[in-house]
């Protein structure tokens, strides 16, 4: 049974979602709101340690015709980081749409603000639940 971290990465807000192999669930876990790449880097190396981590997911936000645009490349530069930091392993998904599904899972539940604080954890476990899906396929 491996735990890992899923990561929907942004520039002011970055959620992250914690799951098992074995159980093959993603959950939630926090936002992380206004880090710099650095600090966001060492917040997830301190995140993975104390969750057990034995790999990372990071969603890469292609384009829908599957091309990478900047935004894809500056989300590459970062997973770099995170793997010289951590010395872990970081997975790649195909994030496409992870964010509208994150609203529509949270319509009529919250307020607009709380849906804000919420939408990028829930896109995080999107993006790791994608991952696990597929992982023992």
């Amino acid at each position: 049974m491996a735990r890992v971290l899923g990561i929907d990465y942004g520039g002011k807000r970055t959620g992250v979602a914690l799951g098992e192999t074995q159980s093959r669930l993603a959950t939630p876990l926090k936002l992380l709101e206004n880090f710099s790449d650095a600090a966001l880097v060492v917040e997830i190396g301190r995140l993975a340690k104390m969750e057990g981590v034995e790999l990372i997911v990071c969603g890469i936000p292609l384009n829908m015709d599957g091309s990478a645009g900047p935004q894809a490349q500056k989300v590459e530069q970062f997973i770099l980081q995170v793997e010289q930091a951590t010395g872990i392993a970081v997975a790649r998904v195909d994030e496409r749409l992870t964010s509208h599904e994150a609203q529509a899972r949270l319509a009529g539940h919250f307020t607009r603000r709380q849906k804000r604080q919420r939408i990028d954890a829930v896109a995080a476990a999107g993006i790791l639940q994608e991952y696990l899906n597929h992982v023992s396929q």
